[in-house]
């Protein structure tokens, strides 16, 4: 029974595995795509275990894996590129299909003024297996590159595919298809990601995660490696991360991440933060304040 339905999870995520890639010209950086506390303090992938509001930007699937409402909102702040992000995020998942809905409004360098609004559904396909879908619109203002093939002005909509899977309670899997309509700009490229969770006791959680953008590079596709740790003391979270990006600037850049919070049964405040060490020096500050309802 478990070998069974672990070979349908694995087919499954390599389906999603193959999307083709297509090369294109190189990428200015991009303004910061929004992701959660828990998220960023894991070292920006949490494919596998993003359950809840963090699904809604990492994967879909995970939406489905936990009976939860919540609510959440976050401000952004990164000082070396005077960008700030302001939102909010919403899942219910207390029916057969999890639903959730998010809002992100960014200001980079107080000029490129950019809209982020996705609304997504989940549901499980089999005991263990979810399947997820993200409709995105992007409204973002700013420059083409300077080979005038790819820019970070963009407006328009594309879809995100994810797959969420959890064999036995100790392992989570999680495949991502990102931007599948293939848009052509550098703020949402053509891109796919995939992570595995692994939980030996209750409150200790290990992720390793990573993401390839396929089309924004005329070297061919390139890549961003991340990996965290999450223990849960009482109400206090603790995660620390670590994170090799090929993709976030036209050289290799490592980050540091960390994060701190308090949950209780009905709120919650989940600090997140990422310090590049090698490669750049811009420091990314992240806060998320949340509201749990309470399922009866």
């Amino acid at each position: 029974m478990e070998s069974s339905r672990l070979a349908r999870i694995l087919c499954c995520a390599a389906a999603v595995a193959l999307v083709p890639s297509i090369a294109s010209g190189q990428v200015q950086t991009a303004p910061e795509a929004p992701v959660s506390a828990r998220t960023l303090a894991l070292g920006g992938g949490t494919h596998a275990i993003a359950q809840s509001t963090s699904a809604l930007y990492v994967n879909p699937a995970a939406m489905a894996m936990a009976r939860v409402y919540h609510v959440d909102t976050n401000v952004l702040f990164d000082p070396s590129q005077s960008l700030w992000s302001f939102g909010g995020a919403v899942v219910d998942s207390t029916r057969t299909v999890a639903a959730g809905l998010a809002y992100n409004y960014s200001l980079l360098d107080g000029d490129s003024r950019g809209h982020n609004l996705r609304i997504a559904m989940a549901m499980q396909i089999v005991e263990g297996l979810t399947l997820g879908v993200t409709g995105r619109y992007l409204d973002i203002s700013g420059p083409a590159t300077t080979n005038n093939v790819r820019g970070v002005g963009w407006s328009g909509f594309t879809v995100d595919v994810g797959i969420a899977a959890r064999p036995w309670r100790w392992l989570m899997l999680g495949v991502t298809g990102y931007s599948l309509s293939n848009p052509d700009t550098a703020l949402s490229p053509l891109s796919i990601g995939g992570g595995i969770g692994i939980a030996p006791i209750e409150t200790l959680t290990i992720v390793a995660d990573n993401v390839w953008d396929l089309t924004s590079f005329a070297s061919g596709p390139r890549g961003r490696f991340s990996g965290g740790v999450e223990f849960l003391a009482s109400h206090v979270p603790l995660r620390v991360g670590y994170t090799y990006d090929m993709i976030r600037a036209d050289h290799d850049v490592q980050s540091i991440t960390a994060g701190i919070g308090y949950l209780d049964q009905m709120f919650g405040a989940e600090f997140g933060m990422r310090q590049e060490i090698v490669g750049g020096s811009q420091t990314t500050l992240l806060l998320n304040l949340r509201y749990f309802h309470r399922i009866l």
